[in-house]
């Protein structure tokens, strides 16, 4: 196997020392960088950020400042007399009101906002990791593209040399004209084959391109990182790892959490709030004349005796928003036992496909040089020598597919159990 891997990278040797070569970690980068999606969800994070703080700021004390300053001129009455005069009223003071005791209520709206806060950093992770596999999935199919159409090159290459061999034993009598006209055939299916695999490099190109929301360069080319990953895990390690990481069931448990703080405020709605209220005051009559004070300070106490029934309606909402959520959570744990099986299946077929296809790689190439041998000896036909060609060219294609189908299905796996980076 290690020598078909050293193979199948010397198609490409020559690319690893460009300057405008491009890992998988890089393209990564890009696409975290330029998608959309990313600054969409960051702004929804952000903005439950912000609305943990105004959540906060009821707990705190709310105080204002008030200043004014009036003028009046007329006809006053002085006794029996009236007379125009004017004079001047100034005052300045504040006013703090703190909520004392509300039952719980508005400090299970800020547990509430604290769990949105957690569920859209979960949302956000979550479109990151699914545009890492998405990305993931647009490289190796740009890579595999890229090998086929090598594995089509040889394919041609071989054709020729063929037809070439067919001429030459047919000029000197020794094959039919059906063995000319047979490889003619070959070459041109072989060109067929090749025309339509440069069309899929382009095809994934592009692909690629729309994952990471930028045009590459002319020259860049796609660094071949064929290490076949380790993924010795087993199911139950999996789905612990994925309970705990999974960005959408995490998400979900968070709402379902914040359902419940929600409930728990919409209930105590109908329970007292105590709060504590004070302020103090200066007046006068002139901006240079003497300054009068006085202070307030009291309790309140306030009782919601009928609201039009929009208190139980809150009330029901909430209970319905969290049989919501719970279902919500629900269907996510399925979700995730499903992914991982599937993905872990998908793993070891993905494993078992390589060492299947590297042995049909080395026993095409074995029955290709004997097809060759009885050809160029007289005793062999030429469907023997371009079904064999063909075997050779399928078994690669095999192998390189098995290759980068063993490599998304890793990605795949990591992004079931929220660890993929």
């Amino acid at each position: 196997m290690l020598k078909l891997l050293l193979g199948i990278v010397a198609y490409t040797g020559t690319l690893f020392a460009q300057p405008d070569t491009l890992t998988l970690g890089q393209c990564i980068e890009i696409a975290l960088k330029n998608n959309p999606q990313i600054k969409i969800a960051e702004g929804a994070f952000e903005s439950s950020q912000s609305n943990l703080v105004l959540s906060r700021s009821a707990l705190l004390p709310q105080i204002s400042g008030q200043a004014s300053g009036t003028k009046n001129a007329g006809t006053f009455l002085f006794g029996p007399i009236a007379r125009p005069g004017a004079f001047e009223n100034y005052s300045a003071g504040f006013q703090a009101q703190q909520l004392i005791f509300d039952f719980g209520k508005t400090i299970s709206r800020v547990r509430a906002s604290s769990d949105l806060v957690d569920a859209s950093y979960e949302d956000l992770r979550s479109i990151k990791q699914d545009i890492v596999l998405n990305t993931n999935i647009a490289y190796f199919n740009y890579l595999q593209a890229v090998r086929i159409a090598k594995v089509q090159e040889e394919a041609l290459e071989q054709a020729e040399e063929h037809l070439k061999r067919a001429e030459a034993f047919y000029h000197a009598g020794t094959a039919p004209q059906f063995d000319v006209a047979k490889a003619e055939v070959d070459v041109a299916n072989s060109k067929v084959n090749l025309i339509q695999a440069r069309n899929q490099i382009k095809i994934s190109r592009i692909q690629l391109e729309n994952v990471l929301g930028k045009k590459l360069p002319e020259g860049a080319v796609l660094r071949d990182e064929l290490e076949i990953p380790q993924a010795e895990i087993s199911t139950e390690q999996a789905m612990e790892m994925a309970v705990k990481s999974r960005p959408s069931l995490l998400a979900s448990e968070a709402i379902v959490k914040a359902s419940k703080s929600l409930l728990t405020s919409a209930w105590t709605s109908n329970l007292p709030t105590i709060s504590l209220a004070g302020g103090y005051k200066w007046t006068g009559f002139s901006l240079s004349g003497p300054l009068y004070n006085s202070w307030n300070v009291g309790l309140s106490f306030s009782i919601p005796l009928f609201a039009g029934w929009s208190i139980q309606a809150g009330i029901d909402q909430a209970k319905a928003n969290l049989k919501s959520a719970e279902a919500s959570n629900e269907l996510a744990m399925q979700q995730l036992y499903l992914d991982v099986q599937q993905q872990e299946f998908a793993l070891e077929e993905a494993k078992q496909a390589i060492d299947a296809s590297e042995k049909l790689v080395q026993n095409a190439e074995i029955a290709l040089k004997l097809a060759v041998g009885r050809y160029n000896s007289g005793v062999g036909s030429a469907i023997e020598v371009t079904d064999a060609e063909l075997t050779v060219s399928n078994a690669r294609i095999a192998y390189i597919q098995s290759l980068y189908n063993y490599r998304v299905a890793y990605a795949r796996l990591r992004h079931a159990m929220g660890t993929i980076n």
